[in-house]
């Protein structure tokens, strides 16, 4: 299967050294849970919301022990997919750190995966599992009554990592399909394929179920999407797209799903600007829109980026009065004191608006409310 015997040998030293390195991993995640766990018993009970949210289950977990819920998890992840854990680890062992060197353990793991996906996308893999499937071609489930997915993504897809590609299948498949088969994934020189048959469903659910999508599918790079011979979805392939830009426009278009899923990519910054300046965080307190302002807050944004004009995202809420926003921008540390290039600041934008709550709200946080801007 291998074309040399060393090529053979070469793999199966590194899946023997992944494996190892991967259960010695496994090892600290389980003592850093179980010491945190020690320390504050609620945080098994957050553990266990977590992971039935990032599942999709339903109180599967419930009352469940520590090595219970590993053991109910397992077949979830192993030495080459590891995602689950690496994202587990991410929230509850962001500080943990093992080892007379005192490695951090999420740095540990992202450094793991990034190996393990190197792996498998090496040309000698490639050549093996093609060899596997012939040699076991009989014994594979028949997917030819199967429905088949074909969707073309633009290619600033491309060098995305296999974590990001499984992110958009999870979010784009209903529930309790996205473990399907992969055809495969092809890389052109304008777009990037992905076929893949999927489990237990019809073409016209899933039809229902993608046609309810098109504006998540747009937004976040899909520009063509066949279920068998079926368009549900055909956009330009040349248009200008970049993960930048494409969060914008889903923060103008209100839709959270997109800006959380957009998030997630490591190759989106978060605080690009348009033309005007203006990040996503500021075009979100522009329109109101609480949730997708809570999403960019907890992604880590910038609250303090002005404009072209000065303008702030606390004071954009503040001329809009969107109370619950405005709380949430000084929660996150907002500079209230911040002046526009004429001298405002967001105080003398509610004053003038007849925001009056916001205006008590702000002087609270100790802003100059006798300051006058420039034109007096």
């Amino acid at each position: 299967m291998f074309e040399t015997a060393e090529d053979e040998k070469e793999i199966l030293d590194m899946l023997i050294g992944l494996n190892k390195e991967f259960s010695t991993l496994m090892m600290h995640v389980r003592s850093g849970l179980q010491m945190k766990i020690k320390n504050d018993p609620e945080q098994l009970a957050n553990l266990i919301i977590w992971l039935e949210t990032y599942m999709h289950w339903n109180d599967k977990l419930t009352n469940a022990s520590l090595d219970e819920t590993f053991k109910i998890i397992h077949p979830f992840y192993d030495f080459i997919d590891c995602s689950l854990i690496v994202d587990m680890s991410e929230v509850f062992l962001q500080d943990f750190k093992f080892g007379v060197s005192k490695l951090s353990i999420v740095s540990e793991l992202l450094k793991y995966q990034e190996k393990a996906d190197d792996l498998c996308f090496s040309t000698r893999v490639k050549h093996l599992n093609k060899a596997l499937k012939t040699i076991y071609e009989e014994h594979m489930q028949d997917i030819s009554k199967m429905p088949m997915i074909s969707m073309k993504l633009h290619n600033q897809w491309h060098g995305s990592k296999i974590s990001g590609l499984s992110l958009l299948i999870h979010n784009l498949l209903p529930v309790g399909h996205q473990q399907s088969i992969m055809k495969y994934i092809t890389i052109l020189s304008g777009c990037i394929i992905i076929k893949y048959s999927v489990l237990g469903s019809t073409a016209d659910n899933l039809k229902e179920y993608t046609g309810g999508k098109l504006q998540f599918m747009r937004l976040i790079g899909i520009f063509s999407l066949y279920i068998n011979d079926h368009p549900v979805f055909q956009e330009d392939e040349n248009m200008n797209f970049t993960f930048e830009q494409t969060l914008l426009k889903a923060v103008t278009a209100g839709n959270n799903e997109a800006v959380e899923f957009l998030l997630q990519l490591e190759t989106v910054n978060i605080n690009h600007t348009n033309e005007e300046g203006k990040t996503a965080l500021m075009l979100a307190c522009e329109r109101g829109h609480e949730d997708i302002v809570h999403s960019l807050l907890s992604a880590g944004a910038n609250v303090n980026i002005q404009d072209n004009y000065g303008w702030t995202a606390l004071m954009i809420a503040s001329k809009h009065n969107f109370i619950s926003i405005i709380h949430m921008l000084l929660e996150a540390h907002a500079n209230p004191h911040l002046k526009k290039s004429n001298g405002s600041s967001a105080l003398m934008i509610v004053s003038y608006h007849g925001n009056y709550e916001v205006v008590e709200l702000l002087i609270s946080k100790g802003v100059n409310y006798k300051y006058q801007q420039k034109d007096g």
